[in-house]
């Protein structure tokens, strides 16, 4: 399974898991054509690559959007999915979905559009091998070490680039 294939699943399974509230959690990709309300539905709405140097993996940004959809009058079914949505950000906050490979989720956005609310957060994702980028040097040979903690006797406060990345 790739990565994003496991990271809608650990997704689903997350939100479903910590919001009870909802009836009816899956993905754009999912045979449902009348969920049961309330729901919410997530995908992948972008993906864009990043540049940035790491560990030999590529940094994939992608930004995920969530559909809360709720019943009752087109005003109680806002307001609804509004309390929903916001149950959602909490759930949202730095959540990594337990992946090594994905790091907290950031830049949080909701908006009402009609009587849903849609919710998009960006969700980095590392793909690849992490690689050794120091071929003249073994893995665990560079320490570093932040004062005052340095010298004799504070050798096992020193961290390797790995611990940072």
């Amino acid at each position: 399974m790739s990565e994003l294939a496991q990271l809608y699943v650990a997704v689903t399974s997350t939100l479903r898991a910590a919001l009870p509230a909802f009836a009816t959690v899956a993905t754009e990709g999912d045979d449902i054509t009348e969920p049961a309300l309330p729901a919410l539905v997530h995908g992948v709405l972008r993906m864009r690559g990043d540049e940035a140097l790491r560990d030999g993996r590529s940094l994939l940004m992608t930004t995920f959007e969530a559909r809360v959809t709720a019943q009752g009058t087109p005003a109680q079914a806002r307001t609804q999915a509004g309390v929903l949505a916001a149950q959602l950000i909490d759930v949202l906050r730095q959540q990594s979905w337990g992946l090594d490979y994905v790091e907290g989720a950031r830049d949080i956005l909701a908006e009402a559009e009609g009587t849903t609310w849609r919710v998009q957060w960006d969700q980095p994702v590392l793909l690849g091998t992490v690689q050794w980028p120091w071929p003249d040097q073994p893995a665990g040979s560079l320490m570093l070490g932040f004062a005052p903690d340095t010298g004799p006797g504070n050798q096992d406060k020193y961290l390797s680039p790995e611990d940072l990345a």
